[in-house]
C-alpha cells in the first residue's frame, strides 16, 4: 500500500464528515465509522513496520521469561507500567505480538473518539488534525509515547469535569507508561489560568525567560532524565514553533479573552510552543510539546464555535453553520494548510530506512519469515 493508504485516510475522514450530519446520531455514527477505520489501519499494519516495532517485538517474546520486578522489565520504576502491558499481553495471547499491536490501536484510538465526541464542536476537522498534524502516524512506530498521549487525553477530559483526583490518577498512568508524561501534570493548574490581558502579558515574559535560559535548563534535564543524549547547541526555533504560535495569535484574534473552555485549550497550546523552542537541541522537545499540543484538535474546531454553549456530550448544532463564504474560505484554507503539512511533515521518509513508517503494508502483505 505504501503511504497511499495515509492519503486514503485522510480522504475518508474529510468526505465522511461532509456527507454525514455533524450532530445527535449521525454525528456518533460518523465518529465510529472513522475511529473503526483508524484502529484497523494502524492494528492490522505489519508488525515490524519499523525499527522501534522490532525492538519492542524482542522485548515482548523476553518479557514472557523474566519476572515482573526483574531488572530488564521493572527497570527500577521507569516506564515499568509499558513493560508489565506488554508482559501481560504476551503471556495471554502466547507472544502474539500483531495482536498486542492492534490492542494498542484500539485503545488509542477509543479515547481518541471519546474526546472528539464529548468536546469537539466538528469532529471531522478534530480527525483531519489528527491525521495532517503528524499525531496518528507518530504512533505507528512510537507504541509507548502515543499510548501515554492517549490516556493524557483522558486527564484532559477530567480537568474539563473537574475531577482533580482522576486527573491526578490518569496522569500517573501515563507516566508509568512513558516517564517524560510527567510533564503534564502542571496542566491542571495551568489550564485554570483566566485568558485575559494580564495572562498573555506574563506568559509573553515567561516564554523570553525561558528562551533566555535555554542553555542550563538542557543541561539540567540532560544530566536528571537524557544521561545517553547529546544535545546539540543550537538556537533554531523551527517552522514548527511558528505554526504554534500563529494559531495563538489567530485564536486570540478570532476569539479574544471569552469563554474559559477555549482558555484552557489556549493555556494548553502556548505550553506546547514553550516546549517546542528547545526543538532545535532534540526532537525529544517535540515529544514533549505534543503532550500539549495534540490538544489542537479541540483547539482549532473552537475557533469557528462557540463551544460556551455546547452541552456534554454535545447534542446542540454549532453555533456557527457553515454558511457563510468566509467561514467556508477559512475551513478550506485550513484543511489544504493541514494537507500541505502534511504531505511535506508527516509524510517525509526518514532518513533510516529501517524506520520508514510510510513504506505501510498490512501484516498479510508480508511473508512470516520478513
Amino acid at each position: 500500500m505504501g503511504k497511499s493508504i495515509y492519503y486514503i485516510l485522510v480522504a475518508a475522514t474529510i468526505l465522511l464528515g461532509l456527507i454525514l450530519s455533524q450532530k445527535k446520531e449521525s454525528r456518533k455514527t460518523y465518529i465510529v465509522i472513522t475511529a473503526i477505520l483508524h484502529a484497523l489501519v494502524s492494528g492490522l499494519r505489519y508488525q515490524f513496520l519499523t525499527g522501534d516495532l522490532i525492538r519492542y517485538n524482542t522485548l515482548f517474546q523476553e518479557y514472557r521469561y523474566l519476572g515482573w520486578f526483574s531488572e530488564d522489565v521493572f527497570q527500577e520504576g521507569r516506564n515499568f507500567g509499558f513493560q508489565w502491558l506488554m508482559k501481560a499481553v504476551c503471556h495471554i495471547t502466547d507472544g502474539n505480538y500483531q495482536f498486542f499491536l492492534f490492542l494498542i490501536a484500539v485503545i488509542i484510538e477509543v479515547i481518541v473518539a471519546i474526546l472528539i465526541y464529548k468536546y469537539s464542536p466538528i469532529p471531522w476537522l478534530s480527525y483531519t488534525m489528527w491525521n495532517c498534524l503528524g499525531f496518528y502516524v507518530f504512533g505507528f512506530s512510537a507504541v509507548k509515547q502515543s499510548l501515554a498521549m492517549a490516556i493524557l487525553m483522558l486527564s484532559y477530559i477530567c480537568i474539563i469535569e473537574k475531577k482533580p483526583k482522576l486527573f491526578v490518577l490518569f496522569t500517573a498512568i501515563a507516566s508509568i507508561i512513558h516517564l517524560p508524561a510527567l510533564a503534564f501534570f502542571p496542566a491542571y493548574l495551568i489550564s485554570k489560568l483566566r485568558l485575559n490581558f494580564k495572562t498573555i502579558i506574563g506568559y509573553v515574559v515567561s516564554a523570553i525567560t525561558i528562551f533566555a535560559l535555554r542553555e542550563p535548563i538542557v543541561t539540567a534535564l540532560q544530566d536528571a532524565y537524557y544521561e545517553d543524549k547529546d544535545f546539540a547547541a543550537d538556537t533554531f526555533l523551527g517552522t514548527r514553533f511558528i505554526m504554534m504560535l500563529l494559531m495563538l495569535v489567530v485564536g486570540a484574534l478570532m476569539r479574544g479573552f471569552q469563554g474559559k473552555h477555549f482558555s484552557s485549550l489556549f493555556m494548553l497550546i502556548g505550553v506546547a510552543a514553550i516546549f517546542q523552542m528547545f526543538c532545535g537541541y532534540d526532537n525529544v522537545f517535540t515529544r514533549l510539546a505534543d503532550y500539549y499540543f495534540q490538544f489542537v484538535i479541540l483547539y482549532i474546531p473552537m475557533l469557528f464555535v462557540d463551544f460556551e454553549e455546547v452541552t456534554y456530550p454535545f447534542r446542540m448544532e454549532p453555533k456557527i453553520v457553515f454558511d457563510t463564504s468566509m467561514t467556508k474560505m477559512l475551513i478550506v484554507f485550513l484543511v489544504a494548510f493541514g494537507i500541505w503539512f502534511y504531505s511535506t511533515s508527516a509524510m517525509v521518509p526518514p532518513s533510516v530506512a529501517i524506520d520508514d513508517y510510510t513504506n505501510y503494508r498490512f501484516f498479510w502483505e508480508v511473508a512470516p519469515t520478513q
